[in-house]
């Protein structure tokens, strides 16, 4: 891999040859009249291409680097039958492979609209299935319906964590993390949601749940709510099994 710096408290640093790369996936893009599709290096995964798409999305996913620890993990510890949840889908590419892994449709919760046609189509380019809530998750203590996304040019970065900061801003449904886990019941919640992880989980996790994968962007939050959050998690009896970059991995005991 070319991207270097990795660490809990710093994302990778893009080296000179990646932004080369970067610019002539842009051209490739730029240039697509129809769908383009690429092949995943490690694992049987396809990505859906049309012009507009992220070109540093591309690029990473091309190479094996866009989500790996999250690829990895979901690889090793989904089973069969699993009934997965993922807030915070990016382009639909680690649901899709829950999918593949859990044989099962995925619940997907993700609020930002650019990307729901990119969701459904990867799924379907994956051959599978998915249930799409329109939402985004917040903590149980959150009582409005709607909330501020902040939508970023790269909109895999998208966060409703800092709105202000973002290239724009748009209002989205908001759902709570309570109420979805209660509605859908899953084994396993994957969560991806640049930050809104921080004060999220509530005092009480539902039975159901066996595995929680989820990406805590301590670069964004700080350290302190870092450690408050994997001490709650492990509170409610899930135990930390696999950290991976800015992932980790909790299984209830």
């Amino acid at each position: 891999m070319r991207v270097s710096a990795r660490g809990l408290h710093q994302w990778p640093q893009e080296e000179p040859e990646d932004a080369f790369q970067i610019q002539r996936f842009q051209q490739w893009v730029n240039g697509l009249s129809d769908e383009g599709r690429l092949k995943h290096p490690f694992y049987s995964l396809v990505l859906p291409v049309r012009s507009g798409f992220s070109a540093r999305m591309a690029y990473y996913f091309a190479i094996g680097d866009y989500e790996q620890a999250d690829l990895q993990l979901i690889d090793a510890m989904i089973r069969p039958g699993d009934r997965v949840m993922e807030c915070g889908a990016g382009a639909g590419v680690t649901g899709s492979f829950a999918g593949m892994r859990s044989q099962q449709p995925v619940v997907i919760v993700e609020p930002n609209p650019a990307m729901y046609d990119q969701i459904r189509n990867t799924f379907a380019a994956n051959g599978q299935t998915l249930e799409l809530i329109e939402a985004a998750v917040v903590a149980d203590a959150y009582q409005a319906e709607h909330i501020e996304l902040g939508i970023y040019d790269e909109y895999w970065w998208s966060s409703a964590l800092t709105p202000a900061k973002a290239d724009r801003r748009l209002t989205v449904p908001a759902r709570s993390l309570s109420s979805l886990l209660g509605d859908h019941e899953p084994t396993v919640l994957v969560l991806d949601i640049e930050g809104g992880e921080c004060g999220l989980f509530p005092a009480e996790l539902p039975a159901c749940l066996r595995m929680i994968l989820i990406e805590i962007h301590t670069p964004d939050i700080g350290e302190l709510p870092t450690v408050e959050l994997v001490n709650l998690i492990q509170s409610q009896g899930f135990r930390l099994c696999r950290l991976l970059a800015q992932t980790w991995l909790f299984l209830r005991t």
